[in-house]
């Protein structure tokens, strides 16, 4: 069966963003499907809009986010300091080359009007997965033709649970057009069923359905010393400085190789590391401490001792698929809450985790197949 699916895939330096759209692919491919990346870019109008609506849900409904306007100008500044000394790094980090080399896709890069006048022919259509439902319809396949197969796999609101009538309104008629809707979040699922799609369940990222030998195709070696921690922070507050991540990898005898991504400034020398190698490193790391939620993922296929580190500064909400993540490999402890010294460099305990991944595998797979051999198009 032909696939299309669309999801977000033009960041130049989010290594999950890239990852997820490999793991849908592969998926899909290794079930025997053929299938392509839907290329899109966003509605500024959109996209706007529904930020200024996250900012008056912050304001409004949780009293710690007062501080959220400081907030945003202290990211603003960090942005333009960070977009100054981007540009070189997100070359180096070669995501373009990336998705050529190893991703279907469209040759046409769609925008609203364009997905709408001409889509891209396909049997079924996937949206997912990533925080797309925040935005734009094309997210929610309102260009799918009535007679295709739609599937809503893993996309996310972002802990978003409050929306405008009006995209609400909308948002419910769209979602009432797809044949099924597995949500990321539970906090999704709550949503969805809220707006009437009693048959919403909670699926896994893509990230999750592959295997290391998926990704070990992709890997890229590196000239990294060992032993290391993997540091890979995103721009999102953290409770703590990195110079801290640097004294612990230091009072434990171990070098840092960092990765930076979305935002993160600080005066710490970091690696442009492509797709690959950012797999390398993490795969060969003594240790690894993120506040990525993907890199979360990645760290625990590869059964890394991973840390991961909780954002703060009104981004709490987005902790929630981190927190859901570890309570079902029964991996809480592994998030930071006092300090590194707490965490022993001896071996993980992965078995649940793997228990948890395999199962959730075999249901993704009973899922996708039978609403592909049940639909008729």
């Amino acid at each position: 069966m032909k696939i299309g699916v669309i999801t977000f895939s033009n960041s130049k330096d989010n290594y999950g963003q890239m990852l997820q759209i490999y793991a849908m692919q592969c998926f899909l491919k290794k079930m025997g499907h053929e299938c392509f990346l839907i290329r899109y870019t966003d509605s500024p109008k959109a996209t706007a809009s529904f930020k200024w609506n996250k900012v008056m849900t912050y304001l409004c409904k949780f009293p710690q986010y007062v501080m959220w306007y400081i907030q945003q100008k202290k990211e603003s500044h960090q942005q333009r300091v960070y977009a100054t000394s981007a540009q070189s790094s997100n070359t180096l980090r070669r995501f373009d080359d990336f998705l050529m080399d190893n991703i279907e896709m469209t040759h046409l890069i769609y925008d609203e009007e364009s997905i709408m006048d001409n889509p891209p022919q396909a049997d079924a259509y996937i949206c997912g997965s990533d925080q797309i439902w925040c935005g734009d319809w094309a997210y929610y396949l309102n260009f799918a033709p009535e007679n295709s197969i739609k599937i809503a796999y893993a996309p996310s609101m972002g802990g978003i649970t409050d929306f405008p009538p009006e995209y609400e309104t909308q948002m419910k008629q769209l979602i009432h057009r797809l044949d099924f809707v597995g949500m990321r979040e539970k906090s999704g699922v709550e949503v969805c069923k809220r707006l009437g799609r009693s048959d919403t369940v909670k699926v896994v990222d893509p990230t999750l359905l592959l295997d290391t030998a998926d990704y070990d195709k992709i890997r890229i070696p590196t000239t990294a010393k060992k032993p290391y921690i993997f540091l890979y922070l995103l721009g999102n507050p953290i409770g703590y400085k990195t110079k801290y991540f640097y004294d612990y990898a230091a009072s434990k005898g171990l070098e840092v190789v960092y990765v930076a991504s979305q935002g993160k400034v600080d005066d710490y020398k970091k690696f442009p590391a492509q797709v690959g190698e950012w797999i390398e490193l993490l795969a060969n790391a003594e240790m690894v401490i993120t506040n990525s939620f993907h890199c979360t993922v990645f760290s625990l296929i590869y059964h890394r001792r991973v840390v991961t580190v909780p954002l703060t500064g009104g981004y709490e909400r987005m902790n929630t698929r981190i927190y859901e993540l570890l309570k079902n490999a029964k991996l809480e402890q592994l998030v930071l809450k006092e300090d590194l010294d707490q965490y022993q460099l001896s071996d993980w305990n992965f078995r649940d985790f793997d228990m948890y991944k395999n199962t959730e595998l075999k249901r993704s797979t009973g899922y996708f197949n039978d609403i592909l051999a049940t639909k008729s198009i």
